[in-house]
């Protein structure tokens, strides 16, 4: 029944999707890319502490930064064919290793990690825990981002993979979804009993009171560094370097602390390194 389930959900997903973007790209941004003198593209999950630190750098340089936001893989795919952009920021540094050949990426800035959790709705309903086979079990609502389009998907998949489930557990999946949002609205639309997400987000104010994250084994968290790399087309790469090197400042890198992407240790360690 799953099977159909997802097949369904997928075709339904991949409409939504579409239809999704068309309507994004017909919105009207606050800085377009021409009026921009910055375009960052970035993961989605990340863009609460860039867009705090962008607004911040435009007030000191008295510039315009443009923050194009969006599933990294999908993102990864539109710079390669427009060749434009100044910065690119994915939620792992796998995009980098696997595209290395594009010779697009080049110099990189560490502000944080991605960790990978359980989440599932405030108060635990179902009583889950931090064993990865309990997606297996066919009782269970499971909703997983798509390694095809995000980083959360791809991270995902290599942790199953490594459980040696991946494709067991994928026939069990209720449905695939193509980014971290998504995967939240899965919880609150009563769609999900459980998914696999980046624990960042969970501690957010909106997210926080509704969900709840189960901690994975270490091995299985696939912990992902998050690197702003600049982009070999762009057409102000001084600027774009100084945003950066912003970006990895203490101050920086306390912003992205905040919002949970360095727990106390790694930031301790991170802002001595910069001094």
């Amino acid at each position: 029944m799953k099977s159909i389930i997802s097949i369904i959900s997928s075709l339904a997903l991949t409409f939504s999707f579409f239809a999704l973007t068309g309507c994004e790209k017909s919105k009207q941004p606050e800085k377009t890319q021409t009026q921009a003198d910055l375009v960052i593209y970035s993961g989605i999950t990340m863009v609460k502490p860039l867009k705090l630190l962008a607004h911040e750098f435009e007030k000191l340089h008295q510039i315009n930064i443009h923050i194009e936001q969006g599933a990294s893989g999908y993102l990864y795919r539109t710079i390669r064919t427009l060749n434009t952009g100044d910065i690119y920021f994915p939620g792992t540094e796998t995009y980098r290793i696997e595209h290395a050949e594009d010779n697009i990426l080049l110099d990189r800035v560490l502000v944080g990690f991605n960790r990978l959790s359980f989440v599932v709705a405030e108060g635990n309903p179902k009583n889950l825990n931090s064993d990865i086979r309990q997606l297996l079990n066919p009782n269970i609502s499971v909703v997983l981002a798509s390694p095809d389009s995000s980083a959360v998907g791809k991270a995902t998949k290599t942790a199953l993979e490594d459980a040696n489930i991946c494709m067991d557990v994928f026939e069990n999946v209720t449905y695939f979804t193509t980014d971290s949002h998504r995967l939240f609205s899965s919880i609150d639309n009563h769609e999900a009993d459980i998914t696999m997400n980046w624990y960042a987000s969970t501690v957010w104010e909106e997210y926080s009171d509704n969900v709840d994250s189960i901690e994975l084994p270490e091995h299985l968290q696939q912990k992902r560094r998050l690197e702003l790399n600049l982009l070999s087309f762009s057409k102000k790469p001084e600027l774009a370097k100084k945003f950066m090197a912003y970006a990895s400042s203490n101050h920086g890198l306390k912003t992205f602390a905040h919002y949970g992407f360095l727990l106390p240790d790694e930031l301790e360690k991170l802002t001595n390194m910069t001094e």
